[in-house]
């Protein structure tokens, strides 16, 4: 029997859509009020589009298909009024969160977490979900380092924080195609959530309120984009995903690394 923090360091998670919010919600709404505000209209489809990235670079990509990324600057400083407006209302953890991290905790796997939101509106979300049982050890933001994802900095700041390596007995979950690709950059394991982020994109009510048939389908339609992504494996929810850490634990053990 493994003991899973000396095979596995240390976890990375990303915070809307993976263990907060539930179905990414916050900065969708964000984006579909601000660009309406400036006559610019897009499906929620094409709004969750790069969603996972750097909330000024998300913009400036959505804006560019309308032919107006050089009004990111004006616009963007609307984008996080809003968005700091509908991060409380959208803060709680989702089910199985907490007990996923105390249960790594435990174990004594170090947490880390890298995000698409500024420090600034991590301060917020970050301070609720502590009332709520949730501190990951680490908490870093694209504002923080050259590039956020798809690039790999900000698992680099936490691996060089937490004082762990090496990065292919690492994991990262998250529930976007950047998440994975931040991941794969890395070099480290990655694990995709598909049913509690942007890929179903649906709050935990509005998901038990679809019909049983349309939720399956947009339930297998989000775990075959997270396919599609890269991800080492897709899972439905963060509170799935201990089993999964024991399986790649004992990959490694057996000599196996990531896919590149």
């Amino acid at each position: 029997m493994h003991s899973l923090s000396k095979v596995i360091p240390a976890v990375v998670l990303d915070w809307a859509g993976t263990m907060v919010d539930h179905g990414c919600c916050a900065p969708l709404i964000a984006l579909r009020r601000v660009l309406a505000r400036h006559g610019f209209s897009a499906p929620d489809e094409h709004l969750r589009q790069g969603m996972g990235r750097a909330k000024k670079e998300h913009l400036r990509n959505l804006l560019a298909l309308h032919g107006a990324a050089t009004a990111v600057d004006k616009i963007y400083p609307e984008l996080e009024h809003e968005i700091f407006g509908e991060l409380q209302a959208h803060a709680g953890l989702i089910a199985g969160a907490r007990e996923f991290a105390q249960g790594l905790a435990q174990q004594g796997i170090k947490i880390g977490s890298t995000t698409g939101y500024t420090q600034a509106m991590m301060n917020v979300l970050a301070a609720s979900a502590a009332r709520q049982g949730y501190t990951p050890d680490l908490i870093i933001t694209p504002d923080q380092v050259p590039a956020g994802r798809p690039a790999p900095y900000m698992l680099y700041a936490n691996a060089l924080q937490l004082g762990v390596w090496p990065l292919w007995q690492c994991v990262k979950i998250g529930d976007t195609a950047d998440d994975i690709a931040e991941g794969r950059n890395a070099g480290m394991w990655t694990v995709a959530v598909a049913l509690t982020g942007n890929a179903f994109g649906l709050s935990s009510a509005d998901t038990e309120s679809l019909p049983a048939h349309q939720r399956q389908e947009k339930a297998e339609a989000a775990r075959s984009l997270l396919r599609a992504a890269g991800a080492d494996y897709v899972i439905d929810s963060v509170a799935d995903a201990a089993p999964i850490l024991e399986q790649i634990a004992s990959r490694i053990q057996s000599g196996d690394k990531p896919r590149s």
